[in-house]
């Protein structure tokens, strides 16, 4: 539950000071967390770099898709919800 929530609040925290998020990392962390073992976790964290990268051109190309990372992403999405499949998506 907190690493789910805590992908969600990266989102949030970017809107209100984007150079914070950048400077401390937390990007990097997101990154990170589209590899979780819970599926809900890769599905939140999808769904803050989408919000991120959407309103940050800079962060937009800190995000890299390669092959290991669409793997990562098609094993959870079996496993998310519904809301969690769409954001994979």
């Amino acid at each position: 539950y907190v690493r789910k929530t805590a992908a969600v609040c990266v989102a949030k925290l970017h809107d209100i000071n984007a150079q914070l998020v950048e400077d401390q990392g937390f990007l990097d962390s997101l990154r990170d967390l589209l590899s979780d073992s819970n599926p809900m976790v890769v599905a939140n964290a999808v769904a803050a770099l989408s919000e991120i990268s959407d309103a940050s051109p800079t962060a937009a190309a800190m995000m890299e898709i390669n092959s290991q990372t669409i793997n990562k992403l098609l094993t959870a999405l079996n496993e998310c919800t519904e809301w969690g499949q769409i954001f994979i998506l």
